[in-house]
């Protein structure tokens, strides 16, 4: 009986020493060129995201959509200069150490910019706009996110 708990706590403690193999996926081979044209690609789809919504006329107060939109502008408005910077330090030669930072601060705001489009009506430009954006996105994840799920359209966006 002694020997059979040995033998089960020795079995116990070399499982937890072994490593556990990983779950997710690894990160794309980094191709700084590759990376450098996606950040540019992301900051003209960030430019024509926001450009695109303030063509458009800010909704009413009282509309139950005033609050939305002033909190969708802003977060477009974050994002670009969040793709900009992107953009800039790719343009300069930064790896994906360096960058990993700003492309995460890059999907915050995404993330938020699809919270609250969720929440108001859109028109089929910023539908367009907003897929080229996610497009590319869904190209730069792999190199930052080994478990990067591909954006879908958000629900009232489609």
């Amino acid at each position: 009986m002694v020997a059979a708990r040995r033998l089960l706590l020795a079995a116990f403690a070399v499982a937890l020493l072994l490593p556990i193999p990983s779950a997710h996926a690894d990160l794309a081979k980094w191709d700084q060129a590759k990376v450098t044209a996606l950040g540019d690609q992301l900051a003209a789809a960030a430019k024509n995201l926001q450009d695109v919504f303030y063509n458009h006329p800010p909704a009413t107060v009282g509309s139950g959509q005033s609050r939305d939109y002033q909190r969708l502008k802003q977060t477009l408005r974050r994002l670009r200069m969040e793709a900009d910077q992107l953009k800039g330090d790719l343009g300069k030669g930064a790896g994906q150490e360096e960058t990993l930072p700003q492309y995460e601060d890059v999907m915050m705001s995404v993330r938020d910019a699809r919270e609250v489009a969720n929440r108001l009506f859109t028109t089929q430009d910023m539908k367009d706009a907003a897929s080229q954006a996610r497009a590319v996105l869904n190209q730069l994840a792999p190199y930052y996110d080994p478990d990067a799920v591909p954006l879908q359209p958000v629900p009232s966006m489609r």
